[in-house]
């Protein structure tokens, strides 16, 4: 059995049913956009549990967050940026930006692992790759539920303020401050 075939096997047991966009994604689109690098999907698991089980995933990605011109003031550019508000005389409005592109917990396994725990191990595999790569800025697109927003919140992530349609999902940033930023150096 190839690689490929064991890990569509044991994604074929995720059930979200809360959000079909979730599942969606894990069993149609996971392994495809892995392979063409565009973005990682991480399990959660068991690891004292015989059987392999997928409690819950998370996928990520490098992004542009794009803002429109005009949209923010010279001071929440600046700090989106950290150094400047323009560059080369215009005002930037692109950051590169660490994507939370898809968040889920698994319904099999319910009261197993709860969202703020999923959260957790997502922000502490992007602060493992923050530190090789840099990078300051998180951006995750949820839906306007209020307890979905306020998880996010819980961990520092505000709404991007901007004129939103009906339905559209909303955009959240969190920016890294200096202390989870820059390691402490160790003491010897």
């Amino acid at each position: 059995m190839s690689d490929e075939t064991k890990a569509q096997e044991l994604i074929s047991i995720f059930v979200c049913e809360k959000d079909a966009d979730i599942e969606n994604f894990l069993k149609s689109r996971a392994i495809q956009f892995e392979k063409l690098g565009k973005s990682r999907t991480f399990f959660i698991y068991d690891e004292d549990q015989d059987e392999f089980q997928i409690l819950a995933y998370f996928t990520l990605a490098i992004q542009v967050l794009k803002i429109p011109e005009g949209m923010l003031s010279g001071n929440k550019v600046k700090k989106l940026d950290g150094l400047s508000a323009n560059m080369r005389g215009s005002r930037i409005t692109e950051f590169p930006s660490i994507l939370i592109g898809q968040l889920g917990k698994n319904e099999m396994y319910p009261g197993v692992i709860s969202g703020s725990d999923v959260l957790e191990y997502c922000l502490a595999t992007i602060l493992e790759g923050q530190a090789r790569l840099g990078g300051r800025i998180i951006m995750l697109e949820c839906k306007d539920i209020p307890y979905l927003i306020s998880l996010y919140e819980k961990f520092g992530f505000n709404v991007l303020e901007r004129e939103y349609e009906e339905g559209e999902l909303l955009q959240m940033i969190k920016i890294l401050e200096e202390d989870e930023i820059i390691e402490p150096k160790e003491e010897v």
